[in-house]
């Protein structure tokens, strides 16, 4: 028999000696296997996504839309003539960010919405339909609609079934017909872009925003942000127009971002909780090692005199981890196999797109050779320590010359509980395991910290994280015609008993400039800031003079502005400076939020004035219900005059109606403030105008809050409570092993100790107690650490509550939980039998 078949035969018997390590052991390898493995082996399939639907759409790589009457025909030339734009054209679409749809129980939930002809939306890229329907059933249909995948795979509609998009007051119902890939509005953030037919698309333009599409290519992202820069600038410097702030831009690499970041965050979560048990298996094999030469120090002396030599004793402690990690990577590879497909499913489904659906092999291979080596390498240097017990002093059972120790906590001095005393002893003698104990029980805390405080904030309603909007929601924000004066509307709103509070402000319809930063930024002027409810600055105070502002903390942190600093803004060639007043918690927009009062707005554009009320409604009071109260007190809105039936009435009416419907119309696309018109008809003339409209558009900003962030907040709430559980069981496993490895390593101790009268009850407390000041250390500084990271996230995003009540009780659960699996992993005490060790 060769020295290798006897090395593995060593290794072997001693796995099957302690099989209940070896498989606790082989259970955390296959959990680290399984969750880095597959999100390893995912990450390659989620960067797929986006070249993949690029080539199977032949998309353009760049978009940039602005309304019709924004829009000038000079543009395109001046794109074109970018030596770095390699392709360009041109299309059109309706879209607006004040659509509602009807959901399943008929409650209008908010949504964007995008709707083009099959026509323009071949123009920008390959339609490729998906549908059930065969071509006589869509034919049959009076209005379809061809919808992206995510509304699929996010909202469950099916072909055949009924949708219902509510604009104003009107209602327009569409049949999905089938479904397609795109890369312009795909999402519930940004719109969903829908292929209607002609006849619908020519209603829908007389009600929703048109814009001009201009799709163009630049070499896969290569002219990025800086080419679109120029580009606005130069069509800025031709035109003498504020280009910027009515431009919607997308380029190559923002939607890259945009559509892989969701899941690629949740794959890093997967690693994390990977390393958190890789780091537990290296504690534990640790553990195992160092226990195992310590309780066989007597056999290793033994084995030494025979002939062993010390690299081939540690050989086998090696082989036997790399045996029981071979077993946990086999099990976990499977488990792979199974798991990979469905993250990838999960990602197309964040994502909005699908992908190849191949699952990548080398990821796994090379996860598995890694924890192989990281187990190899642990185990050599732990099973390494052989060296220090030649033959001699290892049959001394590790004995040196002497073995006299100060004796830390005498049993003489015991006034209390010997118990305790004992125990402590205990956690004195084992302190370099305690070491090790202490920092996996610190990981495992921080994670469940952390995650409970995640948990905690985003499983909660909508509430949580409306608080960290860094903007104003109120029920109703109504944007006005420019020819109403926004003030004087307030007041007559305020009449009302349904209505709490109305309060001018600013729309969001345009952009100014940091020039400092090159940086586009979101005005939310108002007059004084003391009137909102919803904007809370962490630091300093609201903008009081027309030379103040207020910054996102994004903002703050990108660029290091701090209160006091001053930045200069700039609107289309007029530049002033401002002061940082105060510093907002905002999740909204990017973190571009500008604060600023009416004034200070007036000194870079001096004809601003406010155009939108935030409308605050009492209580009891039902917010789609008054906005048809609205409709009915003030008349039509653009929207509802531009559909407005003609076919019944008298001939004035007739004319009246007709003339609404033309005047609205010009108003929404032309950007016309004041129409007049006369109308003879024989000797009568009808006369008219456009003071009856009032309001533009009307709006829910928390409905879309809650449209756009109701699916990422489950999404952290699920993996942080499976962060949780990831912990939880390492922990337990862990302290399994450790009580399993103590009552072997000290069996003849108890046994002398029961023989003296101690029961096994009470000799497991002293085993459970002996680690609970590592675990209450570790416990602090973990809940330290993790209040501390999400302090340093709020400062980054916005304000995520920590309940330090809720907090402390989860750490005296922790204890608590961490006692009871010490106290159940020290359950072999009672086999011990005394009469055994005397017979021994």
């Amino acid at each position: 028999m060769t020295v290798m078949n006897k090395i593995v035969r060593l290794s072997w018997a001693n796995i099957k000696k302690h099989k209940l390590e070896a498989v606790a052991l082989m259970i955390l390898v296959m959990l680290c296997m399984m969750l880095m493995g597959s999100a390893l082996a995912s990450f390659g399939g989620i960067k797929e996504i986006f070249p993949y639907t690029m080539k199977s759409t032949e998309s353009f790589q760049n978009y940039l839309l602005m309304t019709e009457n924004a829009y000038d025909e000079e543009y395109e030339d001046i794109i074109r003539e970018d030596e770095r734009v390699e392709e360009l054209v041109r299309s059109q679409a309706v879209y607006s960010m004040s659509t509602n749809y009807l959901d399943r129980s008929g409650k209008e939930q908010a949504l964007y919405m995008c709707f083009i002809t099959m026509d323009n939306n071949n123009k920008l890229q390959k339609t490729n339909i998906e549908t059930s329907l065969s071509d006589e059933e869509i034919a049959a249909l009076e209005h379809p609609v061809y919808m992206p995948y995510a509304v699929q795979d996010t909202m469950g509609y099916k072909e055949g079934d009924k949708f219902d998009m509510v604009f104003g007051t009107r209602k327009f119902s569409f049949t999905v017909a089938g479904f397609y890939d795109t890369l312009l509005f795909d999402s519930a953030g940004g719109g969903f872009k829908m292929i209607i037919s002609d006849s619908d698309y020519h209603i829908l333009e007389t009600v929703l925003t048109k814009y001009e599409i201009i799709g163009y290519n630049d070499c896969k992202g290569e002219g990025g942000t800086e080419l679109l820069m120029d580009l606005i600038n130069k069509c800025t410097e031709r035109s003498h127009k504020d280009v910027s702030s009515g431009i919607i831009a997308l380029t190559y690499n923002s939607i890259d971002e945009g559509i892989t970041y969701g899941i690629k965050l949740m794959l890093k979560f997967l690693v994390i909780m990977a390393a958190v048990i890789i780091i537990s298996v290296a504690v534990m094999i640790r553990f195992r090692i160092v226990g195992d030469i310590k309780e066989h120090i007597v056999s290793i002396g033994v084995l030494e005199a025979l002939g062993y030599r010390s690299r081939e004793i540690t050989l086998s402690y090696v082989i036997e981890y790399l045996i029981i990690s071979l077993a946990g990577i086999a099990v976990g590879t499977g488990g792979c196999m199974l798991i990979t497909p469905v993250l990838l499913h999960i990602g197309e489904i964040i994502a909005g797109h699908h992908g190849s659906g191949s699952v990548a092999l080398v990821p796994m291979a090379l996860t598995a050779l890694a924890i192989l080596a990281f187990v190899a390498f642990i185990a050599f240097i732990k099973a390494n320590m052989v060296r220090k017990y030649p033959p001699v002093r290892a049959l001394r059972k590790g004995i040196g010359d002497n073995h006299f120790k100060k004796e830390r906590l005498p049993l003489r001095n015991t006034r209390k509980s010997v118990h305790l005393r004992l125990a402590m002893k205990g956690f004195l003698q084992n302190f370099k395991q305690n070491l090790g104990l202490t920092l996996c029980i610190t990981i495992s805390s921080l994670s469940i910290v952390v995650s409970f405080i995640m948990f905690s904030f985003f499983s909660k309603d909508m509430n949580a994280i409306s608080a960290s909007a860094g903007m104003e929601l109120s029920n109703l924000r109504i944007e006005l015609m420019s020819s109403v004066n926004a003030e004087e509307f307030a007041e007559e709103l305020m009449e009302m008993p349904e209505v709490r509070k109305a309060v001018p402000t600013s729309s969001m319809n345009f952009l100014v400039t940091a020039s400092d930063f090159n940086e586009k930024m979101l005005p939310l002027a108002f007059s004084d800031y003391s009137v909102t409810e919803n904007i809370f600055p962490f630091e300093g105070r609201f903008p009081e003079h027309d030379n103040e502002v207020m910054i996102s903390s994004m903002f703050s942190k990108v660029y290091k502005l701090k209160t006091g600093d001053s930045m200069t803004l700039e609107y289309l060639n007029v530049k002033r400076k401002y002061i940082v007043s105060g510093v907002v918690t905002s999740v909204t927009n990017g973190g571009v939020n500008l604060y600023i009062t009416d004034d200070g707005l007036r000194r870079i554009i001096p004809t601003y004035s406010p155009d939108t009320i935030e409308l605050y409604l009492n209580d009891g009071v039902e917010t789609n219900d008054f906005r048809y109260v609205l409709t009915e007190k003030y008349g039509r809105s653009i929207a509802d005059a531009s559909q407005g039936s003609i076919q019944n009435g008298t001939y004035e009416e007739k004319i009246k109606a007709a003339a609404e419907k033309k005047i609205a119309e010009l108003m929404a696309n032309s950007g016309a403030s004041h129409i007049e018109y006369a109308i003879r008809s024989g000797d009568t003339v009808i006369k008219g105008n456009s003071d009856g409209f009032i309001i533009r558009s009307i709006m829910n900003i928390g409905d879309i809050l809650k449209t756009q962030l109701g699916g990422l907040a489950l999404a952290i709430a699920i993996l942080t409570s499976l962060f949780m559980g990831i912990s939880a069981l390492v922990v337990m496993i862990i302290l399994f092993i450790l009580m399993e490895s103590s009552v072997r390593k000290q069996r003849r101790e108890f046994g002398i100790m029961k023989g003296m009268g101690y029961t096994s009850r009470e000799l497991m407390l002293q085993l459970a107690f002996r680690i609970m000041p590592a675990s209450v250390f570790s416990v602090a500084i973990g809940t330290v650490v993790g209040v501390s990271f999400i302090k340093l996230l709020t400062s980054f995003l916005g304000r995520i509550s920590v309940n330090i009540p809720a907090v402390i009780v989860l750490d005296i659960i922790l204890l608590m939980f961490c006692f009871a699996c010490a106290y159940i992993g020290a359950r072999k005490i009672k086999k011990i039998s005394v009469c055994e060790l005397m017979a021994e």
